[in-house]
């Protein structure tokens, strides 16, 4: 009884810990940093903070091409990213290509379009050769856009990119030759899927994982008590019951010896 007891607390303080404890904490991944709007919706006015904007300036290697490199915006956490390979840049007087990313206010009519991030301007002062990949991260507080959409920057209408998918949870990704306009949307007329249970910021995963637990450790409980009580009758049975001829002496044994 002691033992069970030992493990109901030890079920309890389990679940206690896990409504404790902030969101993310049992999810496997660390609470998400606040999402930056440039406009933000209802559920994320209060505290919002104005997004951050990119730039490098990516040189020339030995190899007369443009280095690797990986452009982002300098919030907390990145929430655009430009990817890009060696040579990626149409590069004939082997120079210097500056790159920026800057989320606007101000872009071309959407048209419909539902964004669950910022729009934002992907700008280079040389034309891509080869392909990028485009990183958008978005809010945990809103449905997972479906696909990133692309305006040119001097202006038209957008066009579905698509997606390529992230390894990395709360990000959507896709390879592109143009820069410009990105952002992160779904098609219009249709309607953002709910969010459901989230992975990084809700409780929903925390109370199901600590209950998995707690029923896990009280199912343990009758087969312990079991075990228990079967190695005490093998105690008891190892013993035996005491042999009734143990105390008597032995008569010595006779030995046939050869007649004379």
């Amino acid at each position: 009884m002691r033992r069970s007891a030992v493990l109901a607390a030890a079920a309890a303080l389990y679940a206690t810990t896990a409504f404790a404890v902030p969101p993310g904490f049992f999810d496997g991944f660390t609470q998400q940093v606040p999402y930056r709007f440039v406009k933000p919706p209802p559920c994320c006015v209060h505290n919002n903070a104005p997004p951050q904007a990119g730039h490098m300036t990516i040189k020339v290697g030995t190899t007369g091409q443009t280095d690797p490199a990986s452009v982002f915006t300098n919030d907390e956490s990145p929430q655009a990213i430009l990817s890009l390979l060696p040579g990626a840049f149409d590069d004939p007087e082997r120079s210097a290509v500056n790159v920026d990313i800057t989320p606007e206010s101000a872009y071309p009519d959407l048209g419909g379009l539902q964004c669950a991030t910022n729009i934002y301007l992907f700008k280079s002062s040389k034309p891509l050769k080869l392909e990028g990949l485009v990183t958008l991260r978005y809010s945990d507080q809103l449905p997972a856009p479906s696909d990133i959409w692309t305006a040119p920057e001097n202006g038209g209408a957008w066009s579905k990119l698509g997606s390529t998918g992230s390894s990395a949870p709360f990000q959507i990704a896709v390879r592109t030759k143009q820069l410009g306009y990105f952002a992160g949307c779904y098609p219009p007329g249709a309607s953002a899927k709910p969010a459901g249970p989230t992975v990084g910021g809700g409780q929903t995963l925390p109370i199901i994982v600590a209950l998995a637990v707690v029923l896990v450790l009280l199912g343990g409980i009758p087969l312990a008590l079991m075990r228990r009580g079967e190695s005490e009758e093998d105690g008891q049975g190892g013993r035996g019951a005491p042999d009734p001829d143990a105390g008597r002496r032995r008569p010595p044994s006779r030995r046939k010896g050869k007649r004379r």
